[in-house]
């Protein structure tokens, strides 16, 4: 069984998908979920996101915040291929 966790508005919602693929169960902060009407909605987007994730089983890689940037003479570059010079 694969469990997913989302935060939605402070609370804490994990998702229970069985090996084959079905919501087992949702809970809320550790009890068994019961939206009002108007959370309904909310709650149904995110257990779709659920089972689309899982379906897919998304991958992130793992990425630093650090860019670097090193200048070289590239044809990108060159002077006499740019568009912004006048004769």
């Amino acid at each position: 069984m694969k469990q997913l966790r989302y935060t939605i508005a402070g609370k804490e919602v994990l998702i229970s998908i069985s090996n084959s693929g079905n919501v087992a169960s949702v809970t809320t902060d550790g009890r068994q979920l019961e939206p009002t009407a108007e959370e309904m909605a909310v709650y149904a987007g995110v257990i779709s996101l659920a089972l689309a994730q899982y379906e897919v089983e998304e991958v992130h890689d793992e990425e630093t915040s650090v860019i670097t940037l090193k200048g070289g003479k590239t044809p990108w570059n060159d002077p006499s291929r740019q568009f912004n010079h006048t004769k």
